[in-house]
């Protein structure tokens, strides 16, 4: 067995080198693309963008899983502009980087699998957290894109100038949207195909909303300045009653977060303090599965927690 480690450790050195070599080069020419490349120019490249569902209301019906439409949309959001294969690979290299660096400090391969899937884990948890930055971002900024609309369209200006006219005047990330629908009119896309387009790529009720709104006052006319000052107003209405949400439900956030950190506390604090009491699971096989069981056990809860306190409206 102890042959078996050192044939693996020996042979995975080289593995676990290129593996990070590989990553860290990935990162630079991702760091360099960025300085030298507008946002905008590459997330018009994206292939979400030549994406068009059928119907508003149904754009992530056409994807072929609803993670695959949120790896998606949350690689675009981002600014990531790359493939979800190519994400996947990414991903997966830098798991299997953390792996073989786990493998050649501790020799063992329970150990280097858990480090493989929490370093995939983690990726996904940066993109999450980068991703839910970004679209708290827009549903702040949305409201006041919507005034900016409703008065260039009552001063009398086209709908298409007033559009253009939004991506000049906000911040990003709605301006970068903004410029997208301009950029998509100008070449031809109907203003139906470019809002359906708008809605795939930001799946928000306010989003969609909007979209039916412009592609209704397109066909059939109608007061529209009006509507999208209603609709600022309801959505700033109903972020009010998000934070009032918060505020409500802080200490059961904030008791749910005492819980969950008081098993690795207690862990750590036995680890090193008494590491005579810990010494059984970590050097027993079934102790490391009980550990990691209850870790599992633990993610699944706060993923119920949260569920739990989360609301929709």
């Amino acid at each position: 067995m102890d042959q078996l480690a050192l044939a693996l450790n020996a042979n995975s050195l080289p593995i676990l080198v290129f593996g990070g070599m590989a990553a860290a080069i990935g990162a630079l020419l991702m760091g360099v693309r960025d300085l030298f490349v507008s946002r905008d120019s590459r997330l018009m490249a994206s292939p979400i963008l030549k994406k068009l569902p059928a119907r508003i209301e149904e754009a992530d019906a056409t994807a072929v899983s609803r993670f695959d439409v949120w790896l998606e949309r949350a690689i675009y959001m981002t600014g990531m502009n790359m493939s979800i294969s190519m994400a996947a690979m990414l991903f997966i290299l830098i798991g299997i980087t953390a792996g073989m660096a786990v493998f050649v400090l501790t020799e063992d391969i329970l150990y280097s699998v858990v480090a493989g899937f929490f370093g995939i884990l983690v990726c996904f948890i940066i993109l999450s957290i980068n991703y839910k930055r970004v679209m708290k971002q827009f549903e702040e900024q949305f409201p006041s894109a919507l005034d900016l609309l409703a008065r260039a369209v009552r001063a009398g200006e086209s709908l298409d100038q007033a559009l253009v006219m939004i991506g000049g005047s906000v911040n990003d990330p709605v301006a970068g949207e903004f410029r997208r629908i301009a950029k998509h009119l100008e070449m031809g896309l109907s203003l139906s195909a470019a809002m359906k387009s708008f809605a795939y790529r930001v799946p928000t009720m306010d989003v969609r909303i909007f979209a039916s709104a412009l592609s209704v006052h397109r066909e059939a006319g109608g007061n529209l300045p009006k509507t999208l000052e209603r609709l600022a107003g309801v959505i700033r209405d109903r972020m009010s009653y998000q934070r009032q949400l918060k505020s409500v439900t802080g200490a059961g956030r904030i008791t749910a977060l005492i819980i969950s950190c008081l098993g690795p506390i207690l862990f750590l604090y036995l680890f090193f303090v008494q590491p005579e009491y810990s010494s059984s699971l970590w050097n027993d096989p079934t102790g490391r599965l009980v550990l990691i069981a209850a870790a599992f056990s633990q993610v699944i809860g706060l993923l119920i927690v949260s569920r739990m306190l989360r609301s929709r409206y």
